[in-house]
């Protein structure tokens, strides 16, 4: 995992080995098993509400990503043929069609005979028993900040650089989106004064630890506090991240006692729970190339060759949640200075957005992971302060330290995008990645330590405006409406948040180039209706514009 340098004594090690050594002798190896396809289904792509949430559904209609077979649940028929040979069924995953399962050699080599057996992923266990409790480790943060600062306090150089108080000024601070932290724990932040308005507001959504398959996920390490301050961090004068009132999904998947394939699986798990759930942007500060103890060998390692978005579980899966509209931001990795050097998985996936780390100049941190990928395609693709960044630290009621790493950078381009994306909600996200590349300090050229560089929303947003045209003149004001269904027969059913029932709006449709072509005024309802009978089929826009506040949706007419 990208992180934070770890100071792991040789006690510790021993500890760990031991406890290790007793819970692989306690329980039988985990495979992931793949099946050959979806059969005997009780799930049709005709009701997906079935099994995806409104959010995630909502989101694949707005960026035209129709619906497939990778979005059906695994068979529950042939679950059943797996349990039928003693194996316990550990987890499933919807994307790659398969089981990860905990089973003796007698049982994988009984379900191998199987008639809708594909394959066993590496040809070998993703995990050797049960997993043990987190190690917890010292890191290299330091340096505690002062109050004697207001406003972003010690984060102030950090937001500055990219433009976010730009935004934030506007109004946008990530309002309605829905961000997924991937990471190995989220120590304390329930007790953390940066954190409370997050909690009195009730705006984390999701938790669930993969590693002890349970919900708290606020007693193990804390790597995924810092990472998370640096975009929920909400109180000025000693922190403010960049988009502090988005909704936040957490998940746990890493085990900072033992680096092992098994975390790219929970990574998977974890990428399908936040696609289920809605969530439009995953932050993951977590990367893989060596692995460690039994795993360490040739079977398991990866080399660089591996690095080209197609090879590794966790690219697999990072590739995966692109193709649902979902915006990747991963670290680009901490290697720079290592032999290895290169960009770790899955910051490797040409469709995941890759971060790098600077200082406080924009000039190249020396750790950061470099390109390109193994294929041959520019690595990172953007860059943050990742050199003395400040971070909520999770001691006491906390504070601000300053730290190191790409683990750093890639949380506060995640906190951008959401606030793009909350201003130009008509973006897809991979339109998203080339407005933000495009705003980079770097944008003539590019290179493979800071890819497009710094982005800057000063820049963003006169992109945008370029290129979408009148419709981008002025940012939506986060009305947080969406037209379900989409794409639309002969009437738009708009759906209305609660605090906007019975305003009066302004609802234009537009045409790709501009133009107008049906104006209403209308008194908005839970579901307000909009006959569009007479429209021609196609891609349209609709404004729907409340006093100074208004929202685009782009809309598919049948």
């Amino acid at each position: 995992m990208m992180r934070i340098t770890p100071v792991r004594t040789l006690l510790t090690l021993l500890l760990v080995s031991l406890i290790l050594w007793r819970a692989q002798a306690q329980t039988d190896p985990r495979y992931l098993v793949l099946f050959t396809d979806k059969a005997n289904s009780s799930y049709s792509l005709e009701a997906p509400a079935e099994f995806l949430s409104e959010a995630s559904i909502s989101r694949r209609q707005k960026q035209d990503i129709p619906l497939h077979d990778s979005d059906l649940p695994v068979s529950e028929a042939y679950l059943d043929g797996v349990r039928s040979t003693g194996a316990k069924v550990i987890a499933t995953t919807r994307w790659l069609n398969g089981a990860l399962v905990e089973a003796t050699s007698n049982q994988l080599a009984a379900i191998k005979t199987l008639s809708f057996f594909k394959e066993v992923v590496l040809n070998n266990p993703v995990a050797m028993g049960q997993e043990p409790g987190i190690a917890r480790i010292a890191s290299n943060t330091s340096s505690a900040a002062t109050l004697d600062e207001i406003d972003y306090g010690k984060m102030r150089t950090q937001t500055l650089l990219l433009g976010a108080d730009y935004f934030h000024q506007k109004g946008f601070m990530g309002q309605g989106m829905y961000i997924a932290v991937i990471d190995n724990g989220f120590s304390r932040i329930d007790q953390l004064s940066y954190f409370s308005q997050l909690f009195q507001e009730n705006r984390i959504l999701d938790t669930y630890d993969f590693i002890q398959r349970e919900s708290n996920v606020y007693d193990k390490d804390s790597h995924g506090t810092n990472v998370l301050s640096t975009i929920a961090a909400y109180e000025p004068g000693l922190m403010v991240g960049i988009a502090p009132m988005a909704n936040f999904a957490l998940y746990r998947t890493e085990n900072d006692a033992i680096e092992s394939p098994y975390e790219e699986v929970t990574w998977l798990l974890a990428a399908e729970r936040a696609d289920s759930m809605g969530v439009d942007i995953i932050s993951s500060s977590l990367g893989y190339s060596f692995f460690d103890g039994a795993f360490n060998t040739p079977d398991y390692n990866y080399v660089y060759q591996d690095m080209d978005g197609h090879t590794t579980i966790v690219s697999k899966a990072a590739r995966w949640a692109t193709r649902k509209g979902i915006l990747v931001v991963n670290s680009a990795g901490n290697e720079g200075n290592s032999l290895w050097k290169y960009v770790v998985a899955p910051a490797d996936v040409d469709s995941v957005l890759s971060v790098g780390a600077t200082s406080t100049t924009r000039t190249y941190a020396s750790f950061s992971s470099q390109g390109p990928n193994a294929s041959g395609q520019m690595k990172p693709d953007l860059s943050a302060v990742g050199l003395g960044v400040y971070v909520g630290s999770n001691t006491g009621t906390g504070t601000a330290i300053a730290s190191q790493g790409t683990s750093f950078s890639c949380p506060q381009i995640a906190g951008l995008s959401a606030l793009v994306w909350q201003a130009y909600p008509f973006l897809k996200a991979q339109e998203l990645i080339s407005v933000l590349k495009n705003s980079g300090h770097l944008a003539e050229k590019p290179d493979n330590f800071l890819g497009y560089g710094v982005p800057d929303l000063h820049v963003v947003e006169q992109l945008i405006a370029d290129s979408y045209g009148p419709l981008a003149t002025e940012p939506t004001q986060g009305l947080s409406m969406m037209v379900a269904p989409n794409p639309v027969g002969s009437v738009l059913a708009l759906k209305v948040p609660a605090s906007f029932i019975g305003s009066i709006a302004n609802a234009d449709i537009i045409q790709a180039n501009g133009i107008s072509i049906q104006r209403t005024v209308i008194s908005l309802n839970a579901t307000t209706y909009l006959p569009i009978a007479e429209l021609a089929s196609g891609v349209y826009l609709l404004n729907v514009q409340i006093g100074h506040q208004q929202q685009v949706i782009r809309f598919v007419k049948l």
